[in-house]
């Protein structure tokens, strides 16, 4: 085009060039990222690779941030670390070259450059005058994001107590076996060697769970299992083959192909990748849309759950189908899962996995809340359907139904089956459609109480009757045929606010009795429960978790007790992610909440494995996928759970 003197054409076809840069700079990361992690593992483990073989992933970052040098962070920050750690190798050939800007210059090389102590190793460090505290060494090269790039620590140890600290030298004065102990006497010789004893196993076990290729066990196969394992893989770099999902389903997303057939998400899906600081609120990894992907705004479960197999096969996740987790224990340092594999033909293979990490995906809708929405029991829930149970409202057996429960999944129920043509009698506690606060987690979404205004509109029927607020004590066969629902009373609700510019439900809703009377609500067929879910943790996994107390109330009530980290208070290297998640009284219900915690677990869990994570941390700190200044929420749910 030149030659030609086509100087808008070349022009043109320049620009469209220069237009993929930014693609191809992600490539060139993702490229650096394969060559330098087999290195760090490498490393690790004791060996240390000349400083030559740094030469391509260096390569590969440099050009990452030459093509995109305003997006490209992560590639600049990994220039920086392999410039340390090559000053940290006793072979100076082959020299990595510093980055622009840089004094550069022929670096020194430490006498001592092979660490002493190994990961899982159990040490002393020195707290101050003649006291040294014992615990296990959980990272190599650690170093805070602060520090000047070159300062590194050679240890970072968790003492028995819990705490986190690092050591700042590899020497007897500040680190030392705790075998070597001068104060162990003939009195503590028994204690010591035990617990070298103890080191030995741990550092065994690590070892059979390396050769076994796992570093973390994922339970569940679900939106928080995949968004997990998806950090861990493709933000932190590890290894996908060392990281394995178990699912007791025969597909990815089993949970969200059993909703019923018309049931949405509540949460919207937009696709405003690249527009703003936020993206697709029901995604779980950036860069992602079900809006994109599956064209919905209000995903179907099963729509949703093509797009969490779609993400899981690009992004190459380990996924082990139709496994049932029977129980996890910890032994010798690493954790023992031991499963049950097969077709459901009743030939079922026993196995037991093994690895460093587990993580608890296990979700909530195949664990359902037999008990009233105030989770009090209801006497005679045998009686009733639990909403996870029905798979279409259109094909519901009966033409009158009365729900139990007046949150999402009670109004959802009573839009469908009002929609199909069938009448439905909501109880609720709590007049959910008239509350309004700042939590979205605590009162009706807009999309919910969009279609319950459609169908208590005038002109349609059968609207759904809707009572509340009441307490419902007991389900009762009635002598003449079908059910009693019997329920009473409680106390006025206020009214809404005067500032309020919602219309509230007047003509749908029944006038409430007198506080204390009962009321007797017939149905023909089983009364369908709407109380929500009592979640995988509390049904299958207590000896993994503690439990608060049920009579706390508000979002931690029995919820999983947890670290700032969400690793498990009872069971130290097992960690929970997902709708059950709370803290205090925040709750992670909705996918965009819980989402921000995968780099928290992943941070943990990878730092554990001895991994720099500074710049993964870094990354999602920039997309919003990492929440661990919570009191950026307490304003908005802390006051109305």
């Amino acid at each position: 085009m030149l030659a030609a003197a086509d100087y808008t054409g070349a022009a043109q076809e320049g620009a469209a060039a220069l237009e993929i840069l930014p693609e191809l700079a992600e490539v060139a990361r993702m490229r650096g990222r394969a060559l330098l992690d087999p290195l760090l593992d490498q490393m690790l483990e004791g060996a240390m690779p000349a400083k030559s073989e740094f030469g391509e992933a260096y390569e590969a970052f440099r050009l990452a941030a030459v093509m995109d040098p305003t997006n490209n962070a992560e590639a600049r920050m990994e220039l920086e670390r392999i410039q340390e750690l090559c000053k940290r190798l006793p072979d100076n050939s082959g020299a990595v070259e510093p980055v622009a800007g840089d004094e550069g210059g022929k670096p020194d090389v430490p006498d001592q450059v092979t660490l002493r102590f190994g990961l899982g190793a159990r040490v002393e460090c020195n707290r101050g005058p003649d006291q040294w505290d014992g615990g296990t060494v959980v990272g190599l090269y650690y170093r805070e994001p602060e520090w000047p790039p070159a300062e590194i620590a050679p240890y970072q140890v968790k003492l028995d107590d819990g705490r986190l600290i690092y050591a700042p030298a590899d020497s007897d004065g500040c680190i030392r076996a705790e075998a070597a102990s001068p104060e162990a006497g003939a009195g503590a010789a028994g204690t010591a060697e035990a617990a070298t004893a103890e080191a030995s196993a741990e550092e065994a076990g690590a070892e059979e769970a390396a050769a076994a290729g796992l570093d973390v066990i994922v339970v569940g196969a679900g939106a928080a299992g995949i968004g997990c394992a998806f950090s861990l893989t493709h933000t932190f770099g590890l290894d996908p083959s060392r990281v394995l999902l178990l699912e007791r389903g025969e597909a990815i997303g089993k949970s969200f192909r059993m909703w019923p057939e018309e049931m949405r998400f509540i949460s919207p899906s937009f696709n405003q990748q690249g527009w703003t600081s936020s993206f697709d609120l029901n995604s779980v990894a950036h860069g992602t849309s079900p809006a994109f992907s599956l064209h919905a705004q209000h995903p179907s479960g099963s729509q949703y759950a093509d797009y969490l197999n779609a993400l899981a096969n690009d992004a190459m996740l380990a996924v082990q189908l139709r496994t049932e987790v029977d129980r996890i224990e910890k032994v010798d340092g690493v954790f023992e899962v031991h499963v049950r594999t097969g077709d459901g033909d009743g030939a079922d293979r026993e196995e037991v996995l093994r690895a460093r990490f587990v993580v608890w995906a296990g979700g909530e809708f195949q664990y359902p809340r037999e008990t009233s929405s105030c989770g009090c029991a209801v006497e005679g829930s045998e009686l009733c359907v639990h909403n996870s149970r029905v798979r279409s409202w259109a094909h519901h057996p009966g033409d009158e139904h009365v729900i139990i429960g007046g949150y999402e999944s009670g109004v959802d129920a009573a839009v469908n089956l009002a929609k199909a043509g069938k009448q439905a009698t909501v109880l609720a506690s709590t007049a959910t459609w008239n509350v309004q606060t700042p939590d979205p987690s605590s009162e009706l979404a807009p999309y919910t109480a969009e279609r319950l205004r459609g169908v208590t509109a005038g002109g349609f029927s059968p609207a759904p009757k809707l009572m509340a607020p009441l307490r419902v004590k007991r389900v009762e066969s009635a002598a003449e045929g079908g059910f009693n629902v019997i329920a009473e009373w409680k106390a006025a609700e206020a009214p809404p606010p005067e500032w309020s510019l919602r219309k509230p439900f007047e003509g749908a809703s029944t006038p409430p009795g007198a506080e204390g009377s009962e009321v007797v609500v017939h149905t023909p067929h089983p009364p369908v429960l709407c109380t929500g879910f009592e979640g995988s943790v509390a049904s299958v996994a207590r000896n993994l978790f503690d439990l608060a107390d049920p009579s706390l109330g508000g979002c931690l009530a029995g919820a999983p007790l947890l670290t700032k980290e969400d690793e498990s208070t009872k069971v130290p290297g097992v960690f929970l992610v997902g709708p059950s998640v709370v803290h205090g009284e925040l709750s992670f219900c909705f996918v965009y909440k819980f989402r921000q915690r995968f780099g928290i677990v992943a941070d943990a869990i990878c730092r554990g494995l001895g991994r720099d994570t500074t710049s993964a941390v870094e990354s999602l700190r920039l997309t919003n996928m990492f929440l661990d200044d919570l009191s950026c929420c307490e304003g908005t749910c802390g006051e109305v759970c």
